[in-house]
């Protein structure tokens, strides 16, 4: 008795265990899991960094490189941004400063070629080329051009003149603005380029306007009848009709224009 009484027990204790298994399995099923990982962060594109920009050299290295003649002074400071157009503004004053025609020329424009032609044909380029005791040169940027301006200190005198240029590994082109009369006395400021272009609009402006305006007195040159005869129809003298070529009375005179400001 006592046997079967022990191996009952063993039964529904045994049962027993199962049954709470059983109901932790299914509380595990159905809503004690785990909660689904957050989703990950978006991913963000940044744009790459802008390259470096190169590196420069010294424009006293350059001159030391390219034997550039020491009369030519530019500060590094006032000296262009790229290795490219820094050689391109020392070789051109270079050849300035050694009366080197043949490297010069090609550096032109084709207008500014002739006249330099015409100066070394008087004589007057090698005259002037030789009095050359030192060339201060500064660059800089003006309504979207390169430029190159350079005061020729010639004897006891100055000689201010300004190019825009365009310089890459293959070709290099520089080309003489205009330059208005004593721009040395005008010349103001830290920024002389920008000022050279501020002067020379004012001369075009200048230019444009008309030298005078004449005022003509007018007189009425109508014959006796036909005023009596006008005044009977409407009650006011008549003008007489203007021949070919001839003005009307009273017709305005368009004012004369001045000549243009030339480039060169």
């Amino acid at each position: 008795m006592k046997s079967s009484s022990f191996q009952t027990n063993a039964a529904r204790l045994m049962f027993a265990a199962l049954s709470t298994a059983g109901v932790f399995a299914v509380a595990n099923l159905t809503g004690c899991t785990d909660p689904p990982p957050p989703p990950p962060p978006p991913v963000v594109y940044e744009a790459p960094a802008p390259p470096p920009p190169p590196e420069l050299t010294s424009i006293a290295e350059l001159m030391s490189k390219y034997d550039i003649d020491q009369r030519v002074n530019l500060p590094e400071n006032l000296a262009p941004s790229s290795d490219v157009e820094r050689i391109a503004v020392l070789k051109f004053f270079d050849a300035f400063a050694r009366g080197n025609v043949e490297t010069l020329k090609p550096m032109m424009v084709g207008p500014d070629q002739f006249q330099l032609d015409g100066l070394v044909e008087s004589g007057a380029f090698a005259k002037n080329v030789a009095g050359i005791t030192r060339i201060d040169v500064r660059c800089g940027s003006q309504e979207g051009n390169a430029c190159s301006l350079a005061v020729f200190h010639i004897a006891d005198g100055f000689q201010p003149q300004l190019w825009v240029y365009n310089a890459s590994d293959d070709s290099v082109e520089f080309d003489a603005v205009a330059t208005p009369p004593a721009i040395m006395e005008k010349l103001s400021g830290d920024n002389w380029i920008a000022a050279w272009y501020d002067i020379l609009k004012l001369e075009l402006a200048k230019a444009n306007e008309p030298d005078e305006v004449v005022a003509v007195v007018q007189q009425d040159f109508t014959p006796e009848e036909t005023e009596v005869a006008s005044a009977g129809d409407s009650g006011a003298p008549a003008a007489a009709p203007a021949g070919p070529g001839k003005r009307a009375p009273g017709a305005p005179i368009n004012a004369p224009r001045a000549p243009g400001f030339g480039n060169k």
